[in-house]
């Protein structure tokens, strides 16, 4: 697996021919992009999912989708669990290579989740994953054949779209830019950025580039650096002893007033009450929010974990949302 940055692209190596499954405990993990379609399903916990600005907050029995190169990170106020499945379009090739113009829908609406036989999916996903982590006797040829039967089920009852070869090649490089713009701000935030610089950097007009901005990430470029920034200065708040001007110089606000001013819109409180509210036990959990963490766990212990998830195998079990 590739070494993770902030906003990285991520580099999957299969145990099976172009596909992977595991199970991850998780916290945070920042925006990232992969080649393959991502299945997860949540088992524990409660994760947000942000989509480029978008989020959508899965509870466990959630099913959710991620294309090809589409950037996404995920939250969670505690460790969540989260059994996934990546899988590349050229697993299908051979006989269905118009799946690589498929583009599933990954933010449902509680009208069209409710439509989706869940007990299905969540059947056919655990029934997967045991028959991968258990390694019996010819698995692969199973899991070849299980994954094959879940992505039709998919097909047929998660909403999706068919895109062009245009299409395809604007939404990735779309997200290849995305991704530029989010490193730029990232590696540069604590300097003076104007967007008129950025569009010179990535060679277009200003106007394109503020459209293009608040399509992509739900806000205008002075919000979203305003956001990255709060969120710098709310580590160093929980992480460092450094006054509140020192703070605020360190992550590019021009003045305190500014600082809590912009930090009052995106916490609802001002940075000197942030630091003193919270109790130990809550900066624990706060200080877990800051990092990328994510444990990825061994076949034995995925078996194991599984087995006290079982209920979701179970085709009775009604729809959450219903």
């Amino acid at each position: 697996m590739a070494k993770k940055t902030r906003n990285e692209f991520e580099i999957i190596s299969h145990s099976l021919t172009n596909c992977k499954i595991f199970l991850v405990n998780i916290i945070y993990r920042t925006a990232h992009t992969h080649r393959e379609f991502e299945v997860c399903l949540l088992l524990d916990g409660e994760v947000t999912v942000d989509y480029q600005g978008k989020k959508d907050l899965f509870a466990p029995g959630d099913v959710w989708v991620v294309n090809p190169y589409q950037s996404h990170g995920l939250k969670a106020k505690k460790s969540a669990l989260i059994l996934t499945l990546q899988v590349s379009s050229a697993f299908f090739n051979s006989y269905y290579p118009q799946i690589s113009n498929i583009e599933f829908l990954a933010l449902l609406s509680d009208r069209v989740y409710r439509s989706i036989p869940m007990d299905l999916l969540r059947k056919s996903f655990m029934d997967i994953a045991f028959t991968f982590f258990k390694r019996l006797n010819r698995f692969e040829l199973k899991c070849t054949g299980m994954i094959n039967a879940f992505f039709d089920y998919l097909l047929e009852y998660y909403p999706h779209k068919a895109v062009t070869e245009k299409e395809k090649n604007r939404s990735r490089n779309k997200e290849l830019r995305i991704r530029a713009i989010s490193e730029y701000v990232d590696n540069n935030f604590c300097k003076k950025l104007l967007l008129s610089e950025l569009a010179k950097k990535e060679n277009l007009t200003l106007s394109y580039l503020s459209h293009f901005f608040k399509d992509s990430f739900g806000m205008s470029f002075q919000e979203y650096l305003l956001r990255i920034r709060c969120e710098k200065a709310r580590q160093m708040l929980l992480l460092t002893d450094y006054t509140l001007l020192d703070i605020s110089i360190s992550c590019g606000f021009s003045d305190v007033k500014y600082f809590n001013k912009g930090f009052l819109k995106w916490y609802k409180c001002t940075p000197r009450k942030y630091r003193t509210q919270l109790d130990h036990e809550d900066v624990n959990e706060q200080k877990k929010s800051l990092l990328t963490e994510q444990q990825f766990l061994s076949d034995a212990a995925s078996i194991t974990i599984l087995k006290k998830h079982m209920h979701f195998t179970s085709l009775k079990r009604a729809n959450p949302l219903a």
